[in-house]
């Protein structure tokens, strides 16, 4: 059966760079390991001559022995299937399919068994609610509701990092009975191929920048009224961000008094302001982005008080980075320049910007 599993993965990606991983051998070894705290043998998986770990940053298509769905899974939950001996995937443990006791050869592969999935949907419900309100109350502290779901529905791009991509054929049910200690939990319905899925690694969009990122789960946008990315929460815990419209009617950003100054200026001038692009540089070796905050024609505008955090940056060089990053950007994109506007200079800057 390992060697079945093996056999059944279709593809491999990468999380980060999300291409697709050439697999030129793939086998399974029986090791003794250190980590091992049952002291016993355990299965690895290698992959071109590579020992996959846990903490590796692979996702794994495989089609299902049993349903023959397909399912993209970490290297966590491959391996666990592996060295557990598991047919099943997650669409077969939740519909009940109980087929230990078959023949799993390909000669004699049984029948497959049909589960009306909205029948137990339905079951689902009034099971959960002959639990205790408290019950009732605490699931639903920490699991998404239908209105919950619905409000933020419009920032998820895609599920399962990329592979479900249009949620408009599916239905969020909020009480799906399972086979673990949770006993109930969510899922989305596929309403034309008839099974669910897991809201797993979404692709969200940023409220307030409109980038597009990667998370774990939904359920930390629960008690989220704006959905934000790593970098606008950060700002939004420590200055408030806040919209306000241009002359043209359009909704921009700002957080200082500075910035509102500005922006109050350019409308009393009719002169249209946008928000700033985001600018990608590295520092310490890490991908950072450097959010610009407007941008006037072609030119770059940044809005600097006589803030610590400013101030710490010009000492460790991270101020540097950023301005050399725009700089290039400004060449790439044939733009004009890039404009630092601080209270000291402000007559200065706003005179270069009339004219």
């Amino acid at each position: 059966m390992r060697e079945q599993i093996l056999e059944s993965i279709l593809k491999i990606k990468d999380k980060k760079t999300n291409k697709e991983i050439n697999i030129i051998s793939r086998e399974l070894k029986f090791e003794v390991s250190k980590y091992s705290s049952k002291k016993e043998p355990i299965w690895h998986l290698f992959l071109n001559n590579e020992k996959i770990k846990k903490s590796c940053n692979y996702l794994f298509y495989y089609q299902c022995y049993n349903c023959n769905l397909e399912n993209c899974v970490g290297a966590t939950q491959i391996l666990r299937k592996i060295r557990q001996n598991k047919s099943q995937c997650f669409q077969c443990n939740n519909i009940n399919l109980n087929i230990n006791n078959y023949d799993r050869s390909i000669k004699h592969r049984p029948e497959k068994i049909k589960i009306n999935l909205i029948e137990q949907y339905e079951n689902s419900k009034k099971e959960f609610l002959n639990y205790p309100d408290i019950y009732q109350h605490t699931y639903f502290l920490s699991h998404l509701s239908e209105t919950e779901f619905n409000r933020i529905k419009k920032n998820i791009i895609s599920l399962e990092n990329g592979k479900y991509n249009n949620l408009n054929n599916f239905e969020f049910w909020s009480i799906f009975k399972t086979n673990n200690q949770m006993k109930f939990t969510y899922v989305l319905y596929d309403t034309i191929n008839d099974c669910i899925i897991k809201a797993n690694q979404p692709i969200m969009k940023c409220d307030n920048c409109n980038q597009e990122w990667r998370t774990k789960s939904l359920e930390r946008f629960k008690n989220s009224y704006k959905i934000l990315c790593k970098t606008c929460l950060c700002c939004n815990k420590i200055f408030k961000i806040r919209p306000i419209k241009n002359i043209n009617n359009e909704i921009i950003t700002y957080q200082s008094k500075l910035e509102h100054k500005f922006l109050n200026w350019c409308s009393n001038n009719n002169i249209l302001v946008k928000n700033g692009p985001n600018i990608d540089y590295i520092y310490n070796k890490k991908n950072h982005k450097y959010k610009v905050d407007f941008m006037i024609g072609d030119m770059l505008i940044e809005i600097k008080d006589n803030h610590i955090w400013h101030k710490e940056q010009v000492k460790n060089g991270i101020w540097d980075l950023k301005e050399k990053a725009s700089l290039e950007f400004i060449k790439k994109n044939n733009l004009n320049k890039f404009l630092l506007i601080t209270p000291q200079n402000w007559n200065e800057k706003i005179n270069e910007i009339k004219k």
